[in-house]
C-alpha cells in the first residue's frame, strides 16, 4: 500500500515495514500478528523493525495533522 500524498518521505525500510504490518494484520483488532513475528519475517531484529515502523507511523501521522 502506498499513500503518495501521505508518505512521500518514507524510507524504503519504513515503507517495507508499514506494508508488511498492514498486509499481515498488525493493525487489525485483534492483532493477527505481533511485532516480533513481523521482524522475523523481515529477517531483522525486533528493535530495528519496531523503529522502522514507529518512524513511518510518525511521518504519516505528522502529515495527517497538518
Amino acid at each position: 500500500i502506498y499513500f503518495p500524498r501521505l508518505s512521500p518521505d518514507l524510507s524504503f525500510q519504513q515503507r517495507k515495514a508499514l506494508n508488511l504490518a498492514i498486509e499481515k494484520g498488525y493493525y487489525n483488532f485483534p492483532k493477527k500478528i505481533h511485532l516480533d513475528q513481523l521482524a522475523k519475517i523481515s529477517k531483522i531484529s525486533g528493535a530495528t523493525f519496531r523503529e522502522h515502523l514507529r518512524k513511518a507511523e510518525k511521518k504519516i501521522l505528522g502529515e495527517l495533522s497538518k
